[in-house]
C-alpha cells in the first residue's frame, strides 16, 4: 500500500515539474502561491513568500540572520557545523513550528559558488542538542564541483555521499541533473511511514525504508556512530540549514500525510 501510495503522490509530483519546468516563461504563475491543482491535491504554504510565520530558529525563537528579499527566504551563510567548527557556538539553522510525520515537501532553492546548506526533517530541539543533523536526516544542497572540501585523510573534493540530492552519509543517487550554483533547481522529499524518497528536477534519485537492515547497516557505521538520536524520532521539525554560504528558498510547499 505505501508504494501504491508513493507512486501516485510521485507522479503527480513529476506532472508538476513538467509544468513548473516552464512555469520561468509564464507570468501567468506566481511565486510562492498554490495552484488550483495543489489546492486540490492537499498542498499548504510552508513560505508565504512575505515573512517567516511558521518558521523559528533551532532551539530560538523568531528567526534572526535569514531575510524575506522579493518573495524568497534569504540565508547569508552566519552559521556552520557547531560542532567541528569551536568558533560557532549556537546554530543558525530555521526549522518550522510544527512538528511533522508524514508528509510530501517540495521546495525551489539556489546557492552561491562554494555553497553549502540542506533540508533535514524529523528534527529535534532542546538543551541536548547542538544542531539540526544530530537527529534529523538531510537531503543534501552543495555546490558538487567547488565546495572547498579536504577529507582527513588529504583527498580533496566531495565524497559522493556528500553530494547534492544525498540522504546525507546514507544514500547516494545513481544519476541527477542539477543546475549549477546561481540557478534554481527544485526538489522534493517525500516521507510515508519510513518510507522515503529524494526528488530533484523531476526525476526520483533513490527510495529507501527507514528500519530496513540495509538502513541498519548505513545508519549504525560510520558518521553516524557519534550521534546516537540521529534517525530514531519519526517526527518532529522540519528545517533549512545554514552553513557558511548564502542560500535561496522560495515555492516551498508541504503536503501533511497523517
Amino acid at each position: 500500500m505505501k508504494k501504491i501510495v508513493s507512486i501516485f503522490l510521485v507522479t503527480i509530483y513529476g506532472m508538476c515539474m513538467v509544468a513548473c519546468g516552464s512555469r520561468s516563461s509564464s507570468t501567468e504563475v506566481k511565486d510562492n502561491v498554490l495552484t488550483e491543482e495543489e489546492k486540490a491535491e492537499g498542498y499548504t504554504l510552508l513560505f508565504n513568500g512575505k515573512d517567516f510565520t511558521g518558521w523559528k530558529m533551532f532551539n530560538g525563537g523568531d528567526v534572526k540572520g535569514w531575510q524575506v528579499e522579493d518573495g524568497v527566504i534569504v540565508g547569508y551563510g552566519n552559521g556552520g557545523d557547531v560542532i567541528a567548527d569551536t568558533t560557532i557556538k549556537v546554530s543558525t539553522d530555521i526549522v518550522t513550528v510544527k512538528n511533522y510525520y508524514n508528509f510530501q515537501i517540495k521546495w525551489d532553492w539556489k546557492i552561491g559558488a562554494q555553497g553549502n546548506s540542506g533540508f533535514l526533517y524529523h528534527v529535534q530541539e532542546g538543551p541536548k542538542y547542538k544542531a539540526p543533523f544530530e537527529t534529523g536526516p538531510e537531503y543534501q544542497l552543495i555546490d558538487d564541483d567547488n565546495y572547498p572540501w579536504v577529507s582527513e585523510t588529504g583527498k580533496e573534493g566531495l565524497e559522493d555521499w556528500q553530494k547534492t540530492g544525498c540522504n546525507y552519509a546514507m544514500y547516494v543517487p545513481e544519476t541527477k541533473q542539477v543546475n549549477p550554483p546561481g540557478e534554481w533547481n527544485s526538489s522534493m522529499v517525500l516521507y510515508k511511514d519510513g518510507y522515503v524518497e529524494h526528488w530533484l528536477n523531476g526525476e526520483k534519485l533513490f527510495s529507501f525504508q527507514e528500519g530496513s537492515e540495509d538502513w541498519k547497516m548505513r545508519r549504525y557505521s560510520g558518521k553516524w556512530e557519534a550521534f546516537p538520536d540521529y534517525g530514531i524520532s519519526t517526527t518532529g521539525k522540519l528545517c533549512f540549514q545554514d552553513h557558511g554560504s548564502k542560500v535561496y528558498f522560495k515555492n516551498v510547499k508541504i503536503k501533511d500525510l497523517d
